[in-house]
C-alpha cells in the first residue's frame, strides 16, 4: 500500500486516463467507432420497437428486435471492458506493458465474467429485497405505502453501493493480470469506503457537469430541430466522446485507488482465482 494523496489520485487519474488513450490510438479509435455505431443502432432499434408495438407487428418480429438490442448491449459491454482493461494496465503496469498486451484473451473474459457476477448478484438481491418488502408491507396492512417502499429501496441501494465500492479493487487487479481474490479485495478496502467513494465522485465530477450541460444543450437544439440529421449525429458523437472520457478517468482513478489500498491482493498475486 503506497502513501498516495487525494491530489495525486485526482491528477493521476486524468493524466494517466488520457495518456492511455494516446498510448494505443488505433485501439481506442476502434472502441470509439464501435460505441458510435452501437449508439446509432440502439436509437434505431428503440424507434423500430416503438413502431412495432403501435402497428401490432408479429411477436417474432419484436423478438428479433429484442435479440438485436441484446447484441448491441453485449457489444457495448465488451468495448467498454477492452478500453477499461487497457487504461488500468497503463496506469498500474506502465505504458510499455499496456502497449504490448493483447486486447483480447483470458484477462478480458475474467473481467467480463466478474462484471456479470456482480450484476447478477445485485439483481438477485434487489429482486429478493423487493419481494420481501412488498410481502412485509402487505402483511402489515401497508401494501400501498409508497413512502415506506421508497425508503426501503433507497437504503437497499445504499447498501448495494457500499458492497460494490468495497469489492471494486478486484477490477484493476484482474486488468493487471493478477489473481482474482474477492476476500482480499474486501479486506483491502476495509475502512476506506468513504475515501474511495469521495475520491471517485470528486474526480469524475467535471465530466458529470460537462455531460449534464451538453445533454441540456443538445436537448434544446433537438427540440427546435428534431429532424436535423447533423444535430442527431452530433449528439451521438458527443455521447461517444463523453463515454470514452468517462471510462478513461473513472478507470484511471480506480487504478490509482488500487495502488493506494491494494495490500493482500498483491501478496496473493500467484494464488488461484476465486470463482
Amino acid at each position: 500500500m503506497e502513501p498516495i494523496t487525494f491530489k495525486q489520485c485526482f491528477k493521476g487519474a486524468w493524466r494517466d486516463g488520457f495518456n492511455a488513450l494516446r498510448n494505443r490510438p488505433l485501439l481506442c479509435l476502434t472502441v470509439a467507432v464501435v460505441l458510435l455505431v452501437t449508439s446509432a443502432l440502439s436509437v434505431s432499434l428503440k424507434q423500430l420497437a416503438l413502431n412495432a408495438s403501435q402497428d401490432g407487428e408479429p411477436a417474432i418480429f419484436r423478438l428479433r428486435l429484442a435479440l438485436m438490442s441484446f447484441g448491441v448491449v453485449l457489444a457495448n459491454i465488451v468495448a467498454f471492458s477492452v478500453l477499461a482493461i487497457h487504461v488500468a494496465r497503463y496506469t498500474i503496469l506502465g505504458p510499455d506493458a499496456a502497449r504490448q498486451s493483447h486486447w483480447y484473451g483470458r484477462d478480458l473474459w475474467r473481467y467480463l465474467w466478474t462484471s456479470i457476477q456482480i450484476f447478477i448478484g445485485v439483481a438477485v438481491v434487489w429482486f429478493i429485497g423487493a419481494l420481501c418488502a412488498a410481502f412485509a408491507l402487505r402483511s402489515a396492512g401497508h401494501g400501498t405505502s409508497y413512502a415506506a417502499l421508497g425508503t426501503f429501496f433507497v437504503l437497499l441501494m445504499c447498501a448495494l453501493l457500499f458492497v460494490v465500492i468495497r469489492i471494486s479493487l478486484i477490477f484493476p487487479q484482474i486488468a493487471a493480470g493478477r489473481s482474482k481474490r474477492w476476500r482480499a479485495a474486501w479486506q483491502d478496502s476495509h475502512g476506506h469506503f468513504w475515501v474511495m467513494f469521495g475520491t471517485t465522485i470528486a474526480t469524475i465530477l467535471p465530466l458529470i457537469v460537462a455531460g449534464v450541460l451538453m445533454t441540456i444543450l443538445f436537448g434544446v437544439v433537438l427540440h427546435f430541430m428534431p429532424a436535423a440529421t447533423t444535430v442527431v449525429l452530433g449528439t451521438l458523437v458527443l455521447q461517444t466522446v463523453l463515454s470514452i472520457a468517462w471510462v478513461a478517468v473513472s478507470i484511471g482513478v480506480s487504478a490509482w485507488l488500487y495502488q493506494r489500498f491494494a495490500d493482500r491482493l498483491l501478496t496473493l498475486d500467484d494464488a488461484p482465482d476465486d470463482v
